[in-house]
């Protein structure tokens, strides 16, 4: 039997938003993140990029992401965050593999030096009262795997906590997760800093494979997507079976927060991106799934969930 730890909803671009952290929270997640914001966003007052950093109370405790790759850029975005938000903490991207984060030298990218990536932290941590954690991944590839001299360098420096998703920049979002090297890094008594674990969670055995390796949280990321219950059912150690009813009101739940804090063009868009989960496990679906993509008024969403909901009362 394993005891279950603080369960961490990943911060996802384009899927934790404002409306999808609160559901994960109503949900059982214990720690939320944002979409991750560009330090020089920030900077230049970018009103979309400061939208994704907007919270609500409820939500706490939260973390605000945000990436670049310079050493004074992030320090002064760390500070406009810290004294115009007030989160519980801030955290450097150094995960991100996409071409578009990496080509500009940010994200995964910064694992290529890892003593500019260190500078770069303790600059923000000198600049900040706010606590400063890390999100990162094994190293750029196979035969750069630096998550231990990384995790001791910013162990020294002042970092609070640690996320560490265990495949390299390489991998991207391929390949299995490599969970031998939280057990590594936990039992090497030269570390005492908080790691979460991440990568690939989505079922208890997974959960449990990942608790096993002796972790502190573990955060969970695609796994939460069309399926803010996975939180109450990895901290019962239950996979609770949700029937048609429930999951429609869900959905229509969702749909009720993001129209809260944003527009109806927004929620449409962003709604497609959790159908898929949502509705994984209703047979001969397809013919829905088709019709919510094609929708592009809430109100034409609601009638089809209406029949969706007619459809599988009772199955």
């Amino acid at each position: 039997m394993v005891d279950s730890k603080k369960l961490y909803l990943a911060p996802m671009d384009g899927v934790t938003d404002r409306a999808f952290r609160e559901l994960c929270k109503l949900h059982g997640a214990d720690f939320v993140y944002n979409e991750f914001v560009s330090a020089d966003s920030i900077i230049r007052n970018v009103e979309k990029s400061l939208k994704k950093i907007e919270f609500s109370d409820c939500e706490r405790p939260i973390g605000i992401q945000i990436f670049g790759n310079n050493s004074d850029t992030i320090a002064k975005a760390a500070q406009i965050v810290e004294s115009r938000y007030n989160p519980d903490e801030i955290n450097i991207n150094c995960c991100c593999p996409m071409r578009n984060i990496t080509d500009k030298g940010c994200g995964a990218a910064l694992l290529k030096d890892i003593n500019c990536l260190v500078n770069i932290i303790e600059n923000v941590i000198k600049a900040t009262k706010t606590p400063i954690t890390v999100k990162t991944r094994l190293g750029w590839d196979e035969k750069n795997i630096i998550i231990e001299e990384l995790v001791i360098k910013l162990q020294n420096i002042g970092v609070k906590k640690i996320i560490i998703h265990c495949r390299t920049r390489s991998q991207m979002f391929t390949g299995f997760p490599r969970y031998e090297y939280l057990s590594q890094l936990k039992s090497n008594n030269n570390i005492n800093i908080e790691i979460i674990g991440n990568g690939n969670v989505v079922d208890l055995e997974s959960y449990k494979n990942m608790l096993n390796t002796g972790v502190n949280g573990v955060m969970i990321g695609r796994g939460a997507i069309g399926n803010p219950w996975i939180f109450s059912n990895l901290k019962n150690l239950k996979i609770e079976k949700i029937d048609s009813y429930r999951l429609i009101e869900t959905v229509e739940e969702h749909i009720r927060l993001s129209l809260k804090y944003t527009n109806e063009k927004y929620t449409i868009l962003t709604m497609k991106k959790h159908y898929s989960g949502y509705f994984k496990n209703l047979p001969y679906f397809k013919n829905f799934k088709i019709k919510l993509m094609m929708s592009n008024k809430i109100g034409d969403v609601i009638k089809i969930l209406k029949e969706i909901r007619s459809e599988y009362k009772d199955k």
